[in-house]
């Protein structure tokens, strides 16, 4: 028989872990999010929804197509980047120069839009949630904390997915105009860089990575709904704890807001889930204004 204070840390860390594979969902979803207003100052209030579209796909590709795990991850993240692309040509290439408020209320206008499309296509029945990934897992020797199959799968997709955002936002020429349009759109415009073209781009991968959130987030859920595009809204708090214009900012705060929201809501109920995020977001931001690792002043025209 195992003694209680073995028991209580074995819980402790299956939370923990359990909680960095959530966090690294909210990492890919917040570092979309941070892209799109690095790149572009939009604060697009619509990845839920963006995200809870991937999950469907989701159903209708690996679910009842029974298309592999990877196949119709590939997939559906092609789609939502194609999405981005029309998206900002079709409506938010529109708006530049418009009135930040006036912004934020299309971004709101796309959310209630894809809303009434999913419940179009899909009604408003809830689906069982995804299950492309193998089941059981491992269990560690050190303090017996056992690791489901679907959370390494998870974490070690995050880890490829945030590596190559990292590569390719570094070192590519498409991630260095990138950040030459987020430092200074004027200068980036002389030296013959195309801003709709680096516009189209950022939302092409920011939804690619709500997809990827998405997708991987429909293995946790309980059912796949409209009430998926909460995921989106924590992701939200992380970007901000991070720093709304940092993207190593939205991987940590990714990783925090799943590993306290996780732990708080194994200890004090799920329905603490939303009110754990939020939480961390006011308390940091009492700290830290910017963020952990935002820049102290953001001017956009």
């Amino acid at each position: 028989m195992e003694k209680p204070e073995a028991t209580a840390m074995s819980t402790l860390m299956s939370l923990f872990v359990s909680g960095l594979a959530v966090g690294a969902i909210y990492a890919i979803v917040a570092l979309g999010f941070v892209l799109v207003f690095k790149a572009t100052g939009v604060l697009n209030f619509a990845h839920g929804y963006f995200l809870t579209i991937a999950s469907y796909l989701g159903l209708t590709f690996i679910a009842r197509m029974g298309l592999s795990f990877v196949t119709g991850l590939l997939i559906i993240a092609a789609i939502m980047a194609a999405t981005g692309v029309a998206v900002h040509y079709g409506i938010m290439r529109w708006m530049i120069g418009k009135a930040f408020f006036s912004i934020v209320l299309v971004t709101v206008g796309m959310e209630i839009i894809i809303r009434a499309g999913l419940l179009v296509a899909y009604g408003p029945l809830e689906f069982g949630r995804l299950q492309a990934l193998p089941r059981g897992g491992i269990t560690s020797t050190f303090l017996g904390v056992s690791i489901s199959f679907v959370n390494l799968i998870v974490m070690g997709t995050a880890v490829v997915v945030v590596l190559g955002f990292l590569v390719f936002f570094r070192f590519s020429r498409v991630g260095l105009h990138m950040r030459a349009v987020a430092e200074n759109l004027e200068a980036a415009a002389a030296m013959g860089i195309n801003p709709n073209k680096i516009y189209a781009m950022a939302w092409a991968i920011s939804l690619g990575m709500a997809a990827i959130g998405g997708v991987l987030y429909a293995h946790y859920s309980a059912s796949i709904d409209l009430g998926l595009a909460a995921v989106g809204l924590r992701a939200f708090p992380a970007a901000i704890i991070g720093g709304i214009d940092s993207v190593q900012g939205a991987i940590i705060g990714g990783l925090i807001v799943g590993v306290v929201e996780t732990l708080g809501t194994g200890y004090l109920g799920a329905e603490w889930r939303d009110v754990i995020a939020f939480g961390i977001m006011f308390l940091v931001l009492m700290w830290r204004p910017s963020g952990l690792f935002g820049t102290k002043e953001l001017v956009r025209v």
